[in-house]
């Protein structure tokens, strides 16, 4: 393991801290806007976290809950990073990561035995943006969707969460149209969504979603939620998220 390429730094203001690897992809501020959305019923119990890369999400919700929080990921290095933060964090009887292909959920959980599942996925298709397609491979699988497509993921979330669960979806807004028929094939139905911008004038660049599973026809569109000041700093709504 190279720990020249490691660096721990505090996890925001969460009172946590994160180890990162600069050869591998880090949390972004898209992992805090999906962990803030995301609504947690005090009924949860399980929460899954589909491609967890070093585990930003569930130390993020750990914040939120005591529910038992699980995550899985493809990438060797990853999953050490994630087990590592969970172990520095003292989450361990808390959060559960998997090392294993999220294709293969059937090896690891039961049909419908999540509350909740939440994902943060690759954001590109193969043949979108290819100056992101480096020698880097675990940029790459990170960002692209190389080993997972968002119609996949969708139908594994189906799968693993019970009837009248949640599913949370952090992606882009440009691709919102997929989303939606994605999520009406697998028996998910819109609940919420908040389109977020980096600024006041421009268009809409991410998209948060929550869906239930088999739920009834009522979709409220959010206020947005703008990132950044036209001065590029950060406006007061984030920096009240990273309190």
């Amino acid at each position: 393991m190279n720990t020249n390429l490691e660096s721990i730094i505090p996890l925001l203001n969460k009172n946590l801290k994160i180890i990162q690897r600069s050869d591998y992809f880090n949390f972004s501020i898209d992992s805090l806007l999906i962990s803030e959305f995301v609504n947690i019923q005090k009924s949860t119990k399980k929460i899954l976290d589909l491609g967890t890369g070093n585990a930003a999400i569930p130390l993020f919700l750990s914040k939120k809950t005591s529910a038992k929080i699980y995550g899985i990921e493809i990438q060797e290095i990853s999953y050490n990073l994630a087990l590592r933060n969970i172990n520095i964090n003292n989450l361990n009887e808390q959060i559960y990561i998997i090392y294993d292909n999220m294709k293969n959920y059937l090896k690891h959980f039961n049909i419908g035995s999540f509350d909740t599942v939440i994902s943060n996925p690759p954001f590109f298709k193969i043949n979108e943006n290819v100056n992101f397609l480096n020698n880097l491979k675990q940029l790459s699988i990170a960002r692209h969707e190389i080993e997972i497509t968002l119609e996949e993921l969708i139908k594994i979330s189906s799968e693993l969460i019970k009837d009248r669960g949640y599913f949370y979806l952090v992606h882009r807004a440009d691709r919102l149209s997929e989303i939606m028929s994605s999520l009406q094939k697998y028996k998910f139905e819109a609940k919420k969504i908040k389109f977020c911008y980096t600024t006041k004038y421009k268009n809409a660049k991410i998209v948060l979603i929550e869906a239930i599973k088999n739920g009834k026809a009522s979709l409220s569109i959010l206020p947005p939620l703008i990132i950044n000041k036209e001065n590029g700093e950060y406006t007061d709504e984030i920096l009240k998220m990273f309190e």
